[in-house]
């Protein structure tokens, strides 16, 4: 630590400490008084955490609302309800992916162009099935990487909220085909942003979940959600393109 960057958190600290005739530096009657407060209430004092800050943004907030951050680091009295919802979530999102005709990968959909019995079965597992692959891979590289190992039940409860936003790009894509819409450049194209946009949502409740489920920092988080992310883009641009 630079000496400037010393001095500025001592200066921060002045009413706490100061500097007597042999120049090292001691607790004032205030910061004795602080320093005992924080010793003798250590075991209720909890560090400042991600999940429970205000969030600047109006668009973060909003975004928290429709998701409902309640679901995601729910208590105990909401834990059946989180249950019911996210089983929810995985059975309309099958029924979507088959009424689409979409396998499910990650935060992406890939077309089935198999007319085979068993590829038709297959899209509807498919969804159910990358639930649990995404959340191995997610609850892998939280254990691996970070030494997570906490709440692992509580976060498989609440993974299914984070392709919640991905349900509405199935709803969205459905209206487009069935209208014969996709055959139009200009729908085409905007089913490719709502796909985008979608996917960033569920990036984001991801990070979030990875903080209030296993306490990463924001900075992991997004670590986390954006290389899982990107490498389920590349296997899909190498073998699947």
């Amino acid at each position: 630590m630079s000496t400037g960057t010393i001095y500025h958190h001592l200066d921060t600290l002045s009413e706490l400490v100061e500097q007597k005739q042999d120049k090292k530096y001691y607790l004032k009657e205030l910061g004795v008084y602080a320093y005992n407060s924080l010793k003798n209430n250590i075991e209720t004092i909890k560090s400042p955490d991600f999940t429970h800050r205000e969030f600047k943004s109006p668009i973060l907030r909003k975004l928290m609302w429709i998701s409902s951050k309640r679901f995601i680091q729910f208590e105990e009295k909401d834990k059946k309800l989180s249950i019911i919802i996210s089983l929810g979530l995985l059975t309309i999102g099958t029924l979507l992916c088959g009424l689409n005709g979409f396998y499910s990968f990650l935060l992406f959909f890939i077309d089935n162009n198999n007319t085979l019995l068993f590829f038709q079965v297959l899209i509807y597992l498919s969804f159910i099935l990358n639930f649990f692959v995404f959340f191995m891979i997610i609850e892998g590289i939280s254990r691996f990487f970070y030494k997570r190992n906490e709440n692992t039940l509580n976060f498989l409860i609440s993974f299914a909220i984070i392709q919640f936003p991905l349900i509405f790009y199935l709803i969205f894509h459905i209206i487009f085909k069935w209208s014969d819409l996709l055959n139009i450049s200009i729908f085409n194209l905007i089913d490719k942003v709502l796909l985008i946009i979608f996917q960033v949502w569920s990036l984001w409740l991801l990070s979030y979940s990875l903080c209030a489920k296993k306490g990463l920092k924001i900075e992991s988080s997004l670590i986390v959600s954006l290389l899982t992310h990107y490498g389920g883009f590349t296997i899909i641009l190498l073998f699947l393109v």
